[in-house]
């Protein structure tokens, strides 16, 4: 578009591309690796040691010994295996030399193409430990439950989320003796307590009076609390946007080991199966000339697996609050 003179005969500024802002759609961060840490691992598929929990059992008879008499012996640990096997997950994308030759500053499509499909990886790695987080069949029994009505959070008159959360965190203590250490709170559960009266009540005579997560963590046993902003648009490239929230209104309460290590309980891992010295993901960059473009690439190799089970292999070191509002 062009400007013109007071007569209006003369151009004084033709609109040009400017070079300090742009507009661009970074999403929230991502919280699966919160509650699924990374394992780097040498193969595509292996086995790991599941240690039995005899060391809570209670000794045979008992444990006193006569002067000169054999001491009662234990049977041993218990020990079985479970198995991974990292897929490859990867995209790419094209970039035609029309396209990097017209560009203008600030754009940057090699970057630009790099940076597209990395995110829509992650992105898609994020559903696929969402889904496995909130569907409710994938936990032990008594590790989920579905609020309806007046139980919902943003019901604030007739709801106990205090209450609630504490069930959750009796449910995990009650199978691995450690208390759950993480949660993660959807950003609309999180709006609908910051309205209700449990919290309100204590926090009215806090600093300020305003909700925290320091302060959400104080009423929750102490946990890391996490709010769960990040959102994705499930409608097909061209039509219009269909948004919504990856982790919907589903609270997740975990236990997660500080890092991965042996003997160590965990709600879940990532096996990474790296590339050339254990990078996790990879990008790479080749010429089409068919095609007259740069090809770039993505790839990352994982499997994720909850690890801490029940006999019918369901998850027990975390527990999840389905339809947490309405």
């Amino acid at each position: 578009m062009a400007v013109y003179d007071s007569r209006g005969t003369t151009p004084v500024h033709m609109d040009r591309i400017l070079t300090n802002i742009s507009v661009a759609y970074p999403n929230g961060p991502f919280l699966g690796s919160a509650f699924f840490p990374a394992v780097s691992v040498r193969k595509q598929s292996d086995k790991y040691y599941i240690f039995g929990r005899e060391a809570w059992a209670l000794p045979p008879g008992n444990d006193l010994r006569a002067p000169g008499a054999e001491a009662n012996e234990v049977a041993g640990i218990t020990v079985s295996t479970d198995t991974y096997f990292a897929v490859e997950h990867a995209l790419q994308i094209a970039v035609t030399d029309e396209e990097r030759e017209n560009a203008d500053t600030p754009l940057q499509p090699l970057t630009d193409g790099t940076e597209l499909v990395t995110s829509q990886l992650l992105l898609a790695r994020e559903l696929a430990i969402k889904t496995l987080l909130t569907t409710a069949a994938n936990y032990a029994s008594g590790h989920s439950t579905t609020l309806n009505g007046t139980t919902q959070w943003n019901v604030a008159s007739t709801s106990h989320p205090i209450t609630d959360v504490r069930t959750a965190r009796t449910a995990i203590y009650g199978k691995i003796f450690m208390e759950p250490n993480t949660m993660a709170i959807p950003y609309e559960v999180m709006a609908a307590l910051e309205n209700h009266a449990d919290i309100i009540d204590r926090i009215k005579y806090s600093e300020r009076g305003i909700l925290t997560p320091d302060l959400v963590s104080n009423f929750f046993g102490g946990m890391q609390i996490l709010t769960a902003g990040a959102g994705y648009n499930s409608a097909n490239p061209g039509q219009t946007a269909a948004l919504g929230y990856i982790w919907g209104k589903d609270v997740i309460i975990a236990w997660v080991p500080p890092r991965p290590g042996l003997k160590t309980p965990a709600f879940g891992y990532e096996f990474v199966w790296g590339y050339g010295g254990g990078t996790p993901m990879v990008t790479e960059r080749w010429r089409e000339e068919k095609r007259v473009s740069d090809i770039v690439r993505v790839r990352r190799r994982y499997d994720l697996k909850f690890v801490a089970l029940d006999g019918s292999s369901k998850a027990i070191a975390g527990y999840i609050i389905k339809a947490a509002i309405g």
